[in-house]
C-alpha cells in the first residue's frame, strides 16, 4: 500500500501514526504538498492520498478512505487571503500552487463579495509585498509563520469568510482511496494513525515550534480549537455545497454514503 501525505502542521495529527510505523509490513508513506499528493493518486501512483477536497470532487474514481479530515468550524489562521488593500479593490490575486481547494474557496469568495472578479494568478513565490490593489493567497505552515512585509498585510481567513455565508464548517483535505485499494483495514489504520496523533499532541507541538519558529501554545490552540479532524454530517453538507458552488452542479450525495471506503 502507498499512502502520499501532506507535511504540513495542519495534517499532522493524521499522518503522526503512519511515521511511526502503525501500519502494516511493506505498506510506505511519502510526503509531498496537497495538490502533488491529489496528482499521484490520480496517476496510479499512490493507492491512498490526503488530497484537497475539490480533488475529491473531481474525480470520481475516488472513494472517502476513512471518516477523516482537515477541517475548521469557523477561522483556520493558516489559509489567508493577504491584501494590500481594502477587499473591495483588489484587482490582482496571486495563488499558492499548493492547494487546489484554497484556490476554489478564494475563487467562490471573491464571487460572491465583488462586484468584478479580480485577476488571479498562480505563483510559487509572491513580491515581497503587495500593492494596494493587490491579494495572495498563503496557506499552510508558511501562513502560520507570516514574515516581512507580507506580515502587515491585512489578513482575511477564508474559514471564517465561508461560514459568515454558510453557517457551515470548511473542510480543506481528506483521506481519498483508489477503489481497488479501499478497505476495512485501511480504514481502522488511517483511524488508528489519527489515534496516535492525538494522543502524542505535545510531540507534533514541539516539532512543529522548532522547524517553524511558532510558539508551541499557539500551535496547540491551532490544533485543538481551530481545527478538527472528522468528518461528520456537517462537513459532508458543507463539501456538497462547495462542490456544487465550484462544479456548478449537484454532487451525488452516495459518494458519502460509505465514510470507510469500504468497496
Amino acid at each position: 500500500m502507498k499512502i502520499s501525505a501532506v507535511a504540513f502542521l495542519n495534517s499532522a495529527p493524521l499522518w503522526w501514526g503512519l511515521r511511526a510505523g502503525l501500519h502494516p509490513e511493506g505498506w510506505e508513506t511519502a510526503f509531498d504538498f496537497p495538490s502533488a499528493c491529489a496528482r499521484r493518486l490520480a496517476a496510479g501512483e499512490a493507492d491512498v492520498g490526503l488530497i484537497p477536497s475539490i480533488e475529491f470532487a473531481r474525480n470520481p474514481d475516488l472513494v472517502l478512505a476513512a471518516p477523516l479530515c482537515v477541517a475548521a468550524r469557523r477561522e483556520v489562521t493558516s489559509v489567508l487571503l493577504l491584501c494590500g488593500g481594502d477587499l473591495k479593490d483588489l484587482e490582482r490575486v496571486y495563488l499558492d500552487p499548493a492547494s487546489r481547494t484554497s484556490q476554489a474557496l478564494t475563487r467562490v469568495l471573491l464571487e460572491r463579495r465583488l462586484k468584478t472578479v479580480p485577476r488571479f494568478e498562480e505563483r510559487a513565490r509572491f513580491p515581497g509585498g503587495l500593492g494596494p490593489r493587490e491579494g495572495a493567497l498563503v496557506i499552510g505552515d508558511r501562513a502560520l509563520a507570516l514574515k516581512g512585509p507580507l506580515a502587515a498585510c491585512t489578513r482575511h481567513d477564508l474559514a471564517a469568510m465561508w461560514h459568515d455565508d454558510t453557517g457551515l464548517p470548511f473542510v480543506f483535505a481528506l483521506w481519498a482511496a483508489r477503489k481497488e485499494a479501499a478497505s476495512r483495514e485501511l480504514s481502522e489504520v488511517l483511524n488508528a494513525s489519527y489515534g496516535h496523533g492525538q494522543a502524542h499532541l505535545g510531540d507534533i507541538e514541539t516539532e512543529f515550534s522548532r522547524t517553524l519558529g511558532v510558539d508551541a501554545r499557539q500551535i496547540h490552540t491551532y490544533l485543538t480549537r481551530h481545527l478538527h479532524f472528522t468528518l461528520g454530517r456537517e462537513e459532508m453538507e458543507a463539501l456538497a455545497l462547495f462542490f456544487r458552488l465550484v462544479l456548478k452542479e449537484e454532487f451525488p450525495h452516495d459518494r458519502f454514503r460509505s465514510p470507510f471506503g469500504a468497496p
